[in-house]
């Protein structure tokens, strides 16, 4: 199949992919060729083609590398433990049919809380509220490039703890996120039908870490997921994570995608965060998600 690329006109980074046919077995010349165009504009949009099937998406992604099945971890694994879906509905019982909820999820990096973290993913728009939400991302490769050398040499130095407890840990806090109440329902569901499911990981990774098919440095932590910098007290931690939030979510090195029905983002998990506007929580929305490992 031949891929039409189009750089997204105005915005700092991302593109446009048409030419996609998901009933095609993906070969390595297509994989190189997204490969070469994730290099180039960090986000890929994949508009044009049909609706994958569940087998088609995971062929597809599968094709870049071993998948994770995080959707086991957080209690959501279907036919495919390969999809996470990404929803706001609930089932008869209103317990959540996958993870998600309508509130806002802050700049993350997928499964950062994972020793071997997400290298490239892919999230499919299947059915949209009408109107929003948005879905933006940062390029941490730049976001590294324009901060000061001797600061990036510090950090060239340092390792910073990822979990993502503050989602799944729950508690009695009525102000909790959405996704930790969803998580003591699903919790709760397993419990009474005897599923045991593997622990949620938590783990450390360098602050800057190198790209294994470019090389190049980026910056590696997030504000959603990353807890500390390891070794530096939590006061000297924190101020050092929100100068770097700061600087890498400067409003004009954002870009806010819109989603139309349909849409294939695919997207370098490694240097690509990302975070989502909330919604309307009785419009319904459902993603499909997929994540390589690094």
């Amino acid at each position: 199949m031949q891929l039409e690329v189009t750089p997204l006109a105005g915005e700092p980074f991302g593109a446009v992919l048409t030419g996609w046919d998901p009933s095609e077995e993906p070969d390595p010349a297509l994989v190189a060729a997204v490969r070469e165009a994730l290099a180039e504009h960090l986000v890929l949009v994949f508009r044009g083609h049909r609706q994958p099937l569940d087998d088609e998406l995971v062929r597809f992604a599968e094709a870049f590398g071993e998948l994770i099945k995080g959707s086991e971890w957080l209690r959501d694994a279907g036919s495919r433990a390969e999809i996470l879906p990404v929803t706001n509905a609930l089932d008869d019982d209103g317990i959540p049919l996958g993870t998600g909820g309508a509130g806002q999820l802050e700049w993350h990096a997928d499964y950062s809380y994972v020793p071997r973290p997400a290298r490239e993913s892919f999230l499919n728009a299947v059915e949209l509220p009408e109107q929003g939400p948005r879905t933006s991302f940062v390029n941490q490769y730049h976001t590294l490039e324009t901060l000061p050398a001797e600061l990036v040499e510090q950090l060239r130095t340092l390792r910073a703890r990822h979990h993502v407890a503050q989602y799944v840990e729950g508690g009695v806090d009525p102000d909790r996120h959405e996704l930790d109440r969803g998580f003591d329902a699903k919790r709760a569901r397993d419990a009474a039908l005897g599923i045991d499911r593997p622990a949620i990981p938590e783990a450390t990774h360098p602050v800057v870490l190198r790209h294994p098919h470019n090389g190049r440095e980026l910056l590696y932590v997030n504000k959603g997921l990353t807890d500390c910098i390891l070794g530096m007290d939590r006061a000297d931690s924190s101020a050092l994570l929100k100068r770097l939030h700061q600087h890498a979510t400067r409003p004009e090195a954002v870009y806010a995608h819109e989603w139309q029905p349909g849409d294939l983002v695919v997207f370098d998990a490694l240097a690509g965060l990302h975070r989502r506007e909330s919604w309307t929580s009785g419009e319904r929305r459902v993603m499909r998600q997929l994540s390589t490992a690094l």
